[in-house]
């Protein structure tokens, strides 16, 4: 029987290969809409409010702000962004996505979630259950270290 060492070897080439996988699900689409997935990840943050800052988003991304303000720059130049000034303070500025990226990031959760779909298929519905208890269980142990 192998060691819990030789398992946990096993495990890191098994999440390394999985990465691989679906580093970036909907690249038939975020290739068509010329999307890095650095870019994907901003978009998203910023549909789900997580990015409505540079700053926010940095930390969401987990980059440096500079980073991050390339990411955005591409972004605002391809027309997926907007930055607003806010009413109250001119110096804060908000992250918005623009009405044709609305509509791009839907389709590309879509495509997301069918390709997630597909992936475990093979599972049955406990294991399912089972694969998404344990990794919730790494996850907030995770945050705890």
């Amino acid at each position: 029987m192998n060691s819990r060492k030789e398992k946990i070897e096993e495990l890191i080439e098994a999440i390394g290969e999985l990465k691989r996988n679906i580093t970036f699900c909907p690249a038939g689409i975020g290739k068509r809409a010329s999307l890095t997935p650095s870019q994907w990840r901003a978009l998203t943050a910023i549909e789900l409010g997580k990015g409505a800052t540079t700053k926010d988003l940095a930390r969401e991304l987990g980059i440096t702000s500079s980073a991050t303000t390339q990411v955005v720059d591409a972004l605002v130049v391809n027309g997926y962004v907007t930055r607003e000034a806010q009413k109250e303070d001119r110096r804060m500025v908000t992250l918005v996505l623009s009405g044709k990226t609305k509509k791009l990031v839907e389709e590309m959760k879509k495509q997301v979630l069918e390709n997630f779909t597909n992936l475990f298929k093979d599972l049955n519905e406990r294991e399912l259950d089972q694969f998404i208890l344990l990794n919730k269980k790494i996850g907030q142990h995770y945050i705890k270290i």
